[in-house]
């Protein structure tokens, strides 16, 4: 997809009796060079996960808490047996760095607010301690990882506008992560409802791990199922998987 098609969700295409991701699992996909078609390991064990709950203010700009963010994490510790999870104070670059450093997670799992914008030094997750993770830290950080023999196989962005781009960078932070060794990303094309993302996590999770299926199906079956509960798209449509879709 291209120019404004870039923020319509394919999964919500609808023909008048069915979505599109009923009929078709859907990825999307930067470049297929990125993409070294490697499955993620049929059971992970292992996430890191980070997440922020509280107020941040960023030059200026006031971000609103993220209660639900500590439901989310819970999710993923959950159904990952050996999950790390750093939440606010104990999120932050240095801490990412030493666990990364320390160990391969095939899964990183990151909630907090985001922001992309066509200049670098305006794109930026913010860490626990109020601080900005900009684009080119993300991008040494995974891009240093993906040299293990255990690259970061699937990142997982459920922050505000992470895979938003431009003419510049189409997909955004997501896109960075793939660039930079990655072979997946999950992220979100607009503002989502924090008080149903940990469900988004806990279905999508749960097809990876007990279902023994690929990302993107994992993706439709979660996305199913709030179909069937009556759910409107603009709940569960902007979740996209970027990148490797096995």
């Amino acid at each position: 997809q291209d120019g404004l098609l870039r923020s319509i969700p394919m999964s919500a295409l609808y023909d008048g009796k069915r979505f599109l991701v009923e009929k078709y699992a859907i990825a999307t996909t930067p470049s297929l060079n990125l993409i070294n078609r490697s499955l993620l390991d049929r059971v992970p064990s292992k996430a890191l996960a980070l997440g922020l709950t509280q107020t941040s203010t960023i030059d200026g700009k006031v971000f609103n808490p993220l209660p639900n963010v500590e439901r989310e994490i819970q999710q993923v510790k959950s159904i990952f047996n050996k999950t790390i999870d750093l939440l606010d104070a104990d999120f932050t670059r240095d801490r990412l760095q030493k666990e990364l450093d320390k160990t391969s997670y095939p899964v990183v799992h990151i909630a907090t607010h985001g922001q992309f914008s066509a200049e670098p030094e305006d794109t930026f997750l913010i860490t626990g301690d109020g601080k900005k993770l900009t684009i080119t830290e993300l991008d040494r950080l995974i891009r240093t990882t993906a040299k293990d023999s255990q690259p970061v196989n699937l990142i997982s962005l459920t922050a505000c506008q992470t895979a938003v781009g431009d003419e510049r960078a189409a997909l955004g932070l997501a896109g960075v992560a793939i660039q930079a060794g990655a072979s997946s990303a999950l992220a979100s094309l607009w503002n989502i409802d924090d008080d149903l993302t940990p469900e988004v996590v806990r279905k999508f999770y749960s097809g990876l791990k007990t279902q023994n299926t690929t990302k993107a199906k994992a993706l439709q079956q979660a996305q199913k199922s709030f179909i069937a509960q009556g759910e409107h798209p603009a709940y569960w449509s902007p979740f996209i998987i970027i990148g490797d879709w096995l």
